[in-house]
């Protein structure tokens, strides 16, 4: 079946609404009854409205004898051809007559103010007990406004006068018709509209008193005030509950007639009753992400130190995201090395955060130091330590990270003690307490933060960061539950993952760096998570990237300062652990290098040996520690969006990483 044109559409969605007049027009071949409706194609027009119309007297009405021009007229209206066969010179004054009656379709704005509809309640009950008025039209523009107006809005054809008047009585149905649709076409089509409110909306509103410190540790009820408005007017629960009584979606509020949500109040009414016994987050409300249950809080009155609190959080992380060249950072006690302009401003970004009781997502691109800015912001936040006034910091990172990070302390920040939890011959029990306490680093795996929980939890650390961070995007794992149970107050997360490319991952990061923030899971879900799946460019989106831009600092290796800053080419290593399986190839090659007997030659067989074993090669393929840093450094590039390019000494083990790597990326 053909599907009609827009045009057609248009012309129909008219005809529908009751939108059309009929008219007198002189063709080719003499003068037509035509329907017509204003900014349409009136050929469509004329055939919607005429073709029900047609009936067995009409049919033949241009052949038959009329006693006056209105006669032919309005039968010529529902004849097929229209053909009126008539005097010229009476058609064309006739069609004078009617060009001054309708206008032509023409707007009188002055005339159309001039008529102010009225709605009210009448004075019984039942069917009619609503009434819509507006006084005797006085001449014949606004007559003709008045007749248009039914063109607007259908229901006006029931008008009647009534004494000095003109009042259409309504049904229930109609009224409520009128609130929430009529009442807005009348009003934009240029006519006056009295007695119901055309923007009445139910919205919630938040007032938050009280010093930064509430607002840090979000734990302070008294600290955000909840206000429901409906109709720009702040209302009890005692007048909601009433609204509800009338059960209808029309209601009578404070003079005027307004049309209301139900479902909105009720949710409303709830919000009230719920903020008075739970804890509200006063941050999230000072963010403007606020909500009470399935409430929305739109606006929000900053008062005390809070709004200062936010501005000097903002203007921290403008700092370290719009780099400047020629920045000169604090020395660093301890620090072995330097910081590019860039670096030195995350340091900065994140000891304000972590100072201020916030956690931060260092979320650089690859290669960008995030490892570095991390080390010194622990040689500047934990200098003390060799004092005693400070606890360890625990680092949980990927097994496959672990040596690396031990190398990097070593390196930049080689009087910082380290201990590194991991393997068999790890401290446990008493052992542990007195190596953490011992130590200004404790450096650990996912698996282990979860196996040797009991260990971690009788510790008081003094920060907590967690690499690869991306690996507590499920709220459920028992790694993501074990770091938030340790309800460490310095927290840090790094990731170069773009955290943009899953709402849904944002949730479980935040609720370890800042708990309570983004509210509960489920309603994260509902007011993000499922929004954005639909349009990622919805307001909800721009509320929540506006709200979290403050505790996420991202910076790429294409933005010109820090290009700048790069140069060239760079140079980053990784170093690994090997695996058991490798470290007893490796053993072993070794032992039959010594035990047998050395010819020439036999040392680089050996190191080809060593080579293959740190590889992971055993002939057809390749795993091992080198081989799983290698897969997650790939699937962090191609989350990124950019490509790799991979090389090895050996071809046949160039050949085994590429089948295993087409194998796990077969959908990138």
């Amino acid at each position: 079946m053909k599907q009609p044109s827009p045009r057609q559409r248009d012309a129909l969605a008219l005809v529908a609404d009751g939108k059309f007049y009929p008219d007198l027009v002189k063709e080719d071949d003499g003068w037509h009854a035509r329907w017509r409706a204003l900014g349409a194609d009136n050929e469509w027009v004329d055939e919607y409205v005429r073709g029900p119309s047609v009936t067995v007297l009409s049919e033949d009405a241009e052949d038959q004898r009329y006693e006056t021009l209105h006669d032919a007229w309005a039968m010529a209206l529902r004849s097929r051809t229209g053909l009126v066969r008539w005097d010229d010179a009476e058609c064309a004054a006739f069609a004078v007559e009617l060009a001054e009656w309708h206008g032509g379709g023409r707007e009188d704005v002055e005339a159309r103010r001039a008529l102010c509809f009225s709605f009210n309640a009448a004075n019984d009950s039942g069917e009619g007990a609503f009434a819509l008025s507006c006084p005797r039209p006085k001449g014949r523009a606004q007559y003709r406004a008045l007749g248009q107006a039914v063109c607007v809005w259908g229901a006006l054809r029931g008008l009647r006068s009534d004494g000095g008047k003109i009042v259409a009585r309504l049904s229930k149905g109609e009224a409520e018709d009128f609130v929430r649709r009529g009442a807005r076409e009348l009003a934009d089509a240029g006519y006056s509209v009295a007695g119901v409110d055309l923007a009445a909306t139910v919205a919630a509103a938040a007032e938050i008193d009280g010093s930064a410190a509430d607002v840090t540790r979000g734990d302070d009820k008294k600290s955000v005030r909840l206000k429901i408005k409906v109709a720009g007017e702040e209302v009890s629960a005692e007048e909601i509950r009433f609204l509800l009584e009338q059960n209808s979606t029309l209601v009578f509020f404070r003079d005027r007639w307004i049309e209301v949500d139900r479902g909105i109040l009720r949710e409303a009414l709830r919000a009230l009753e719920k903020a008075g016994k739970t804890k509200a987050n006063p941050l999230s409300f000072a963010l403007g992400i606020g909500a009470v249950g399935r409430m929305e809080v739109g606006e929000v009155l900053a008062g005390g130190g809070i709004l200062g609190l936010l501005n000097r959080l903002r203007q921290s992380h403008d700092g370290a995201a719009n780099v400047t060249r020629g920045g000169v950072a604090a020395e660093i006690p301890g620090f072995k090395g330097s910081l590019r302009d860039y670096q030195a401003r995350g340091v900065e970004w994140i000891s304000f955060l972590t100072d201020n009781g916030f956690g931060a997502l260092l979320a650089d691109d690859m290669g960008l130091g995030k490892t570095i800015q991390t080390i010194a912001w622990i040689l500047r936040a934990f200098a003390a330590k060799a004092a005693g006034a400070a606890q360890p910091v625990l680092v949980v990172a990927p097994l496959t990270l672990l040596s690396n990070w031990r190398h990097e302390f070593a390196k930049f920040a080689p009087s910082l003690r380290v201990y590194v939890h991991q393997g068999d011959m790890r401290h446990v029990g008493s052992g542990f307490k007195k190596a953490a306490a011992e130590a200004d680093v404790v450096v650990t795996s996912y698996a282990l933060i979860v196996r040797d929980h009991h260990e971690f939890a009788e510790v008081e650390w003094g920060g907590i960061v967690i690499d690869e961070a991306q690996a507590i995007k499920n709220p459920d794992t028992h790694a993501a539950r074990a770091i938030r149970a340790l309800g460490v107050r310095r927290r840090l997360a790094l990731t170069g993952t773009p955290i943009e490319n899953s709402v849904a991952d944002i949730w479980s990061l935040e609720e370890f760096l800042n708990p309570g923030l983004l509210g509960d899971r489920k309603s994260f879900a509902d007011r993000f998570v499922k929004p954005l799946a639909t349009d990622p460019s919805s307001a909800q989106g721009k509320k929540l990237r506006r709200a979290l831009e403050t505790f996420v600092l991202r910076r790429l290796k294409s933005d010109p300062a820090v290009a700048g800053e790069l140069g060239e080419k760079r140079e980053v290593r990784e170093y690994c652990a090997l695996a058991p399986a490798e470290r007893a190839e490796y053993e072993g090659a070794l032992a039959d290098y010594r035990a047998g007997e050395r010819r020439q030659g036999d040392i680089f067989a050996l190191l080809t040996r060593l080579k293959l074993a740190c590889d992971g090669f055993d002939g057809e393929t390749v795993s091992g520690g080198k081989v799983d840093r290698l897969v997650e450094l790939v699937e962090t590039i191609f989350e990124n969006g950019e490509s790799v390019l991979i090389f090895s000494q050996y071809a046949k083990v160039g050949e085994a990483l590429k089948k295993m790597l087409e194998r796990r990326f077969e959908d990138a």
